[in-house]
């Protein structure tokens, strides 16, 4: 196997190279949630002028006409497909708004990302795409190709047959018409899209290392997932001082903790005090959900939330039984930064005195007292 890494606008904007999603493939299916975290990584990626790692491509080289390379995809599709439609859409965007970007125009945009030489591509035996010259440089599965050509050529998203495709696009380019977008940031992030170009040989059984690439190992979980990205950027000494100090607290106050369901649980009430605007349901919503908080919304250091994130834990840990976010949202926790302050609220006298008095002997016996 060959295994690169590459920017993924250098990769589509080769013009000796074609790209074909596999028959056998799904549809592409993704829908507005993952465009719009996609989205929000190209922004942040140009706002900081950083590489973002956006994952890895396996194909396959397969023949084609002699100095053309067409390799078929064999996982990361999905990716690779939204892309070129963010590329449609400032394509459009800079056909609306000429000189948007400076010396990028939208007939760059189409030559050197989205348009491939129509004979080449049909040559390779993947078929008539559709009419005309604006054959796209990738070419979906059957069901999902005429879609693409019908984008790629300047169709409007309500003359799209695909229904994902048609509302990705179109919702892309409704975020490029709102106030405060700005085209230069967007087009340095999509520059900044890093991704693992991995070839699968003659040798290799591809659909196997697409099962390794997808199903093996254990996931990450939410807490897993945010810590990485909270202390990732920092030196060592300074990872392992904020790991100490806060992360060892905010992961023990929930021990024992199998599959990290308590933790979860906490970051995800914490953000729906944090960030109300946002619902989360499932751990990739809630995860997204951090991101744009923290990079988005938030506008402090790293060590408060660190210390936010502790002192939450320790209230929910104490009342876990009883966690109504609502209540959360009227306690003073996150001011002043105390470790836990439930004990400095009254309890409601118990209407049952009998349970009362079972519930303080328990508690007694873990060595708590009420």
């Amino acid at each position: 196997m060959e295994v690169g890494q590459s920017s993924l606008l250098d990769l589509l904007a080769k013009q000796d190279t074609r790209f074909a999603i596999p028959a056998y493939q799904r549809r592409y299916a993704w829908q507005q949630r993952q465009c719009e975290e996609l989205w929000l990584d190209v922004l942040r990626a140009g706002r900081r002028n950083e590489r973002h790692f956006s994952g890895t491509i396996l194909y396959q080289e397969e023949p084609g006409e002699k100095g053309v390379r067409c390799l078929s995809i064999v996982d990361g599709q999905q990716r690779m497909t939204t892309v070129m439609l963010m590329l449609v859409a400032l394509r459009n965007h800079l056909a609306e708004h000429p000189g948007a970007l400076g010396g990028l125009t939208a007939e760059q945009v189409d030559r050197t990302f989205l348009v491939a030489d129509a004979g080449g591509i049909r040559s390779a035996g993947q078929g008539d795409a559709d009419a005309g010259c604006n054959v796209p440089k990738l070419r979906l599965s059957r069901l999902d190709a005429a879609s693409m050509a019908k984008a790629v050529a300047g169709a409007a998203p309500d003359d799209i047959p695909s229904r994902n495709l048609s509302c990705n696009l179109a919702y892309f380019e409704s975020l490029m018409q709102e106030d405060g977008f700005d085209p230069a940031v967007f087009e340095r992030g999509l520059k900044n899209l890093n991704v693992v170009m991995a070839q699968a040989d003659a040798e290799d059984d591809a659909q196997a290392v697409f099962e390794s690439l997808n199903s093996k190992g254990l996931k990450l979980n939410i807490g897993d997932m945010v810590r990485n990205y909270l202390l990732a950027s920092e030196d060592h000494a300074e990872q392992t001082r904020l790991y100490i100090e806060y992360w060892t607290m905010i992961e023990g106050a929930f021990d024992p903790d199998p599959g990290s369901l308590k933790l979860d649980t906490m970051i995800k009430a914490w953000l729906s005090v944090r960030f109300t605007k946002v619902r989360a349901r499932t751990p990739e919503d809630v995860y997204s959900a951090f991101k744009r908080y923290y990079d988005d919304e938030y506008a402090g250091e790293l060590e408060p939330v660190l210390s936010e994130l502790r002192s939450f834990a320790m209230v929910w840990a104490e009342n876990y039984r009883y966690h109504a976010v609502k209540k959360f949202r009227s306690m003073p926790w996150a001011k002043n930064g105390a470790q836990t302050l439930t004990s400095g609220y009254e309890l409601k006298k118990a209407d049952n005195e009998e349970y009362a008095e079972r519930v303080r002997q328990e508690l007694r016996a873990m060595g708590r007292e009420l």
